[in-house]
């Protein structure tokens, strides 16, 4: 996940000199229909938050989140992108 689409698109719109309409852009590329990066995006993070242990620690680096670990960024993140869709879980939770 070292070159992901994920971590590139985090370290994009979600890094601390990023401004608000840089996330509110976010938001609009996320529903997009047809936009083949940001399906992918979902995909990456839809896997990112079903096996958190494998979200690699320059997720961190690209986004300064403070919320405590990358799990709960990334639950945020898809909160945020996809409010209407429930948040994946790891297996057995």
């Amino acid at each position: 996940m070292t070159d992901s689409v994920l971590l590139r698109v985090c370290a994009t719109y979600c890094h601390p000199e990023a401004d608000q309409d840089a996330y509110d852009s976010l938001r609009r590329l996320a529903v997009r229909p047809g936009d083949r990066e940001m399906a992918l995006f979902k995909a990456e993070l839809r896997r990112a938050l079903t096996d958190p242990d494998r979200v690699p620690p320059s997720l961190y680096t690209a986004v300064r989140y403070d919320d405590g670990s990358a799990e709960r960024f990334l639950r945020r993140l898809w909160g945020d992108l996809y409010p209407d869709e429930p948040v994946p879980n790891p297996p057995g939770r």
